[in-house]
């Protein structure tokens, strides 16, 4: 019963493989589009309600966290600070890799392919909409829109050099996220300096934040019948149904590449160059909390086991006790880089020109949109739908990353779990020097007298 939303899953993705081939190469005459649409309904349905429920679900979750976080200290800065490293590093290593191996060029279809008209544009005006974008001047537009430069050329100069062209802008449809997020993280981080008296307020946010996560674990529940649908009107839609097998399969080694060189050579190395201790003493105690990470696939189920152990290495259990649970809410490396190459992946297979400029605005908007990745099962997908959207992408492909998500789940919430194991051990390693700094520039009378007190 534990596993019955994989099975239920797996049975949903191969429900909807052996409908969609059923379909057509056992029919007389091709399906017309229509017969798609009426197919591809009710799944067309789940990805509405998807799309519904992740502004409020980023927006408060990123609040509850960053309450959180206020009220820490300088522990909450510090693991500010190795989440953001660790999450751009994941970020950085997902863009080379997808730009190395290219999963989604093997094979483009005509039918799947839409070509975006290339825009004249400046390195510096994409720089600057990035932060215009990030402070945004209506909360209510930036759920829908965002801001964009246009450059237009001067009618009466031919030739003109571009940064002489006259400047406008547009509003261009897609979530604005990074403004939303930046403005949630605000707010959740002045909320967690207020006083008690202001503590009904934080109560509403955390209720919030939960009442949206359980509503995503009913979506998540309700999957498998989305990609049942799903699933058979893109088999239908293309030519050769094999060729997308082999891009999936480049697809899901890119990720693996990207998961084991970051969760077992990056963050290992920058324990190491941290502590000069070890790291792989640490990954070897983690093995309850791997077997529960395969479980459940989800990083807050694995948040009593990882403490337990880590307490069992030596970290402080003070720290362990903050970083731990604040990491399953913040920690996404593993589905930073797998949002990441999703969604490098899906553009390179619909042919979209995307100018590498341009994929590192998608990256820093992914690394943003991971602050409010809720730690459930199959959260990652959800994500990579808003990333999408905020960049005008067409997110019918994402069926396809849902029809292999909760076998790559398991592998990104492992990496997750060894980001919060380094994560406490560097802050605890760092703090216990601070203090052995302190005790050694006083006296032993004063220090005793500390004590005391304490």
């Amino acid at each position: 019963m534990k596993h019955k939303l994989i099975l239920f899953t797996f049975l949903g993705v191969t429900g909807g493989i052996v409908l969609g081939l059923t379909l057509k190469y056992c029919t007389p005459q091709p399906w017309s589009p229509r017969q798609i649409m009426y197919i591809k309904f009710p799944g067309e349905i789940f990805m509405s309600v998807t799309n519904s429920i992740i502004l409020p679900l980023v927006v408060s979750s990123v609040i509850s966290a960053s309450c959180n976080l206020s009220k820490s200290g300088p522990i909450g800065l510090m693991a500010l600070c190795y989440y953001s490293m660790t999450t751009s590093i994941g970020i950085s290593l997902s863009v080379v890799l997808t730009q190395s191996i290219r999963p989604g060029k093997l094979l483009q279809y005509a039918n799947l392919t839409s070509h975006v008209a290339s825009k004249n544009f400046m390195t510096a005006d994409t720089l600057l909409d990035l932060l215009r974008n990030l402070i945004s001047d209506n909360l209510i537009k930036a759920s829908f829109m965002q801001y964009q430069t246009i450059l237009k050329e001067s009618e009466n100069v031919t030739k003109a050099p571009i940064h002489e062209w006259t400047i406008t802008h547009q509003d261009t449809l897609g979530t604005n996220v990074i403004g939303l997020v930046f403005f949630s993280l605000l707010l959740g981080l002045a909320a967690g300096k207020l006083d008690e008296r202001s503590r009904p307020l934080l109560n509403v946010i955390n209720s919030l934040s939960q009442a949206m996560m359980n509503i995503m674990n009913w979506i998540i529940i309700a999957a498998p019948i989305g990609t049942f649908f799903l699933i058979p009107g893109r088999i239908l839609e293309m030519e050769d149904f094999s060729l997308i097998f082999k891009q999936l399969g480049f697809y899901i080694l890119t990720v693996f590449i990207g998961l084991v060189l970051q969760g077992f050579i990056i963050l290992p190395l920058l324990y190491f160059l941290f502590t000069r201790t070890s790291p792989y003493k640490i990954i070897l105690k983690l093995g309850p909390a791997f077997a529960t990470a395969f479980g459940t696939s989800s990083s807050t189920a694995t948040v009593p086991v990882t403490m337990k152990c880590l307490e069992s290495v030596g970290i402080d259990p003070n720290v362990l006790k903050f970083i731990v649970p604040i990491g399953a809410t913040i920690s996404m490396d593993g589905i930073a880089l797998y949002e990441t190459v999703g969604a490098i992946f899906i553009i390179q297979m619909r042919g979209l020109n995307f100018s590498l400029l341009k994929i590192i605005a998608l990256s820093i908007t992914c690394t943003i949109s991971c602050i409010g990745a809720a730690g459930l099962p199959s959260g990652g997908y959800m994500m990579l739908i808003m990333v999408l959207n905020s960049f005008g992408v067409p997110v019918d492909d994402v069926a396809l990353i849902i029809a292999i998500d909760c076998f790559v789940d398991r592998f990104r919430t492992s990496v997750n779990i060894i980001s919060d194991a380094f994560g406490s051990g560097i802050i605890s390693h760092v703090i216990k020097n601070k203090y052995k700094r302190y005790t050694n520039s006083v006296s032993p009378e004063m220090q005793l007298l500390s004590d005391s007190k304490k």
